[in-house]
């Protein structure tokens, strides 16, 4: 004699056993499909397939202009020195200054500054943290000093569409650069308008692609 109970109990397996047949039989092919998407992404990101490609800077030396919508460079001459008196700026032991002398040409309709903001534009065109124009194989740990190369005193703005000479100078540990050799990075400036707390008409320029390596050998005419 077979018990209601017990044969209730042995259809309620039965349901039980044949639903967890079923649910693995429907959701085999999902995960082996989705153990195919990981695998291959693993094999992509192992082989850099997502990693952002790094652009290729053309290579440049002194007198060579690099000239991109937001601004031009023209590195005009560079050297290593422990001291720069009228800046009264000098290196302590086991440093050097690198100093850099560009022309800068501001290609906007706004006026912008070189190392500080001026009407509402971040131009980052130097400092600490991803500037447009840095040294090659240095993270410096000061921020860069900056003046006009005619002398005059004052912080250094850029007119629109007026070419300026401009010198940049870094603290760089003698080391880096005991060849003689100056390297400048040249990035690209990407244009943002107005993010969270800043007004809308607010510019900040980003750092965009490395365009340009230009290599000055201090050395040269000594």
């Amino acid at each position: 004699m077979i018990r209601v109970g017990d044969a209730v109990g042995r259809a309620r397996g039965a349901v039980v056993r044949v639903s967890r047949t079923a649910f693995s039989r429907r959701a085999a092919p999902a995960w082996i499909a989705g153990a195919a998407v990981v695998a291959g992404l693993v094999t992509i990101v192992a082989l850099g397939g997502l990693g952002r490609s790094e652009a290729t800077p053309t290579l440049l030396t002194a007198g060579d202009e690099v000239r991109m919508p937001l601004y031009a460079v023209t590195v005009l001459d560079a050297a290593l020195t422990d001291e720069v008196e009228e800046e009264s700026f000098s290196a302590e032991p086991g440093e050097t200054l690198v100093i850099v002398t560009v022309q800068l040409e501001n290609l906007t309709d706004r006026p912008i500054g070189v190392g500080l903001a001026a009407d509402k534009v971040e131009s980052h065109l130097i400092g600490l943290s991803n500037p447009l124009l840095s040294l090659t194989g240095m993270t410096p740990t000061e921020r860069p000093r900056v003046w006009r190369g005619d002398g005059s005193a004052g912080p250094v703005f850029l007119q629109p569409g007026v070419p300026s000479e401009v010198t940049l100078a870094w603290t760089a540990p003698d080391a880096v650069f005991a060849d003689g050799i100056v390297e400048l990075d040249v990035y690209e400036a990407v244009e943002s308008h107005g993010q969270i707390l800043i007004s809308a008409d607010h510019i900040n320029w980003r750092r965009g692609d490395l365009t340009a390596r230009i290599t000055v050998d201090t050395k040269d005419g000594r």
